[in-house]
């Protein structure tokens, strides 16, 4: 297999990525050697210590916030099977009573399809201020586990 000589950012970022995750399941990466391989990418030390500020700064905070995303998701896919579950039983049990016709089950259904599209929607639309204030949430509760020693 031949290898090309140049390369665009986007793969250098993504072939960076890869061999990084890779090393990383060996275990953690010193200062030491980051700062090695941040000089050797042609980065500074100032470069390289803002980025780890950053990244202590911001990092966790961007972590929260798609542990929240997938908290909701994971709280909608069982709101979803209840959903579709008790309706189904709902409509059975309407249409043997009624011989056919649907009546008061159809009241359930459209009520509560109207609280599933209001979750379904702010899960999968989540205004920023509120996934904002879920991961500082989230943050905060971890922190008070780690005070505890937990």
């Amino acid at each position: 297999m031949s290898f090309p000589e140049k390369y665009t950012q986007e793969e250098m970022e993504r072939i960076l990525q890869r061999a990084l995750a890779q090393r990383a399941q060996s275990g953690n990466v010193s200062r030491e050697h980051l700062m090695e391989v941040g000089k050797e990418l042609g980065l500074t030390e100032q470069d390289l210590l803002r980025a780890i500020d950053d990244e202590l700064r911001f990092g966790a905070f961007e972590e929260a916030k798609q542990e929240v995303i997938k908290k909701n998701r994971r709280e909608w896919r069982s709101h979803l099977g209840s959903y579709l579950g008790v309706n189904a039983v709902l409509l059975t049990v309407n249409a043997i009573q009624m011989h056919g016709r649907l009546t008061w089950a159809l009241a359930t259904l459209f009520g509560w399809g109207i609280g599933m599209t209001i979750h379904t929607v702010s899960t999968f639309f989540p205004k920023e201020k509120e996934l904002n204030k879920a991961a500082k949430k989230l943050l905060r509760k971890r922190d008070k586990y780690k005070e505890l020693g937990e």
